[in-house]
């Protein structure tokens, strides 16, 4: 909720389209519950786009409610990129990839 205490800002007619938009996506909680307010003022939600899926089950989580989820980059292909241009070390490189197999169980 922003602005005016609205769940939707703006003007939203029955049937329009909606391109959701965020910086990353983890449990989708925060698309979820922007799914759900545009729908139940009758927008319709199809496609998601976000710019990193960190790859804790949210994507999923967006498919079950048939949404799609674009992404520029998974959490793990950033991290191998930034390792194999020296920005991440080793140790931190395999501690990402640690945590995002920890996470992958836990959301399956």
């Amino acid at each position: 909720m922003h602005g005016r205490e609205r769940r939707i800002e703006g003007l939203l007619e029955p049937g329009d389209k909606i391109l959701l938009i965020d910086d990353l996506i983890t449990t989708g909680k925060n698309l979820i519950d922007a799914v759900n307010a545009i729908r139940s003022e009758g927008g319709v939600v199809e496609e998601s786009l976000v710019l990193i899926d960190r790859q804790e089950g949210g994507v999923r989580n967006l498919n079950q409610m048939s949404v799609n989820v674009h992404f520029f980059i998974k959490v793990s292909e950033l991290a191998k990129k930034l390792f194999d241009i020296n920005v991440l070390d080793e140790k931190n490189y395999e501690e990402i990839m640690k945590q995002i197999k920890n996470k992958k169980k836990i959301s399956e």
